[in-house]
């Protein structure tokens, strides 16, 4: 008998994990205990500022198994791709190949204090 979780269990619990994140704006933390997703958007922010400076980076598997920093690495990284997109020449599909550091950590940083406005004002709002 197989131990594979089904695809559609899979995906109802993320769902529900991200309508919680909507409703309450908290994800879990690293210790397990239910933060605001706004304190965890400066440690997600500094990851991936550090995987910028090295993209060989080593980190611990530990973070990575913490669903809330995965839920908000996630949102992050789609909003800096987008503001690496608009920078980068049209059609590329690497926009990172084409842009500073500076650049990059610039769309991060825009990026980020969107998040956290979207997050703040969604917790407002319900």
């Amino acid at each position: 008998m197989s131990k594979a979780i089904p695809k559609k269990e899979v995906y109802g619990a993320s769902k529900r994990s991200e309508r919680d994140v909507q409703r309450t704006g908290c994800v879990p933390g690293f210790d397990g205990e239910e933060v605001p997703a706004e304190r965890i958007v400066p440690d997600v922010k500094e990851y991936i500022s550090e995987t910028i400076d090295d993209p060989e980076a080593i980190y611990d598997p530990a973070i990575w198994d913490t669903s809330g920093f995965a839920l908000v690495l996630s949102w992050l990284a789609q909003k800096w791709h987008q503001r690496c997109r608009k920078l980068a020449p049209r059609g590329s599909k690497n926009p990172q190949e084409y842009l500073t550091r500076e650049q990059l950590k610039a769309c991060l940083d825009s990026a980020a204090a969107e998040l956290i406005r979207e997050i703040t004002q969604g917790r407002s709002l319900n």
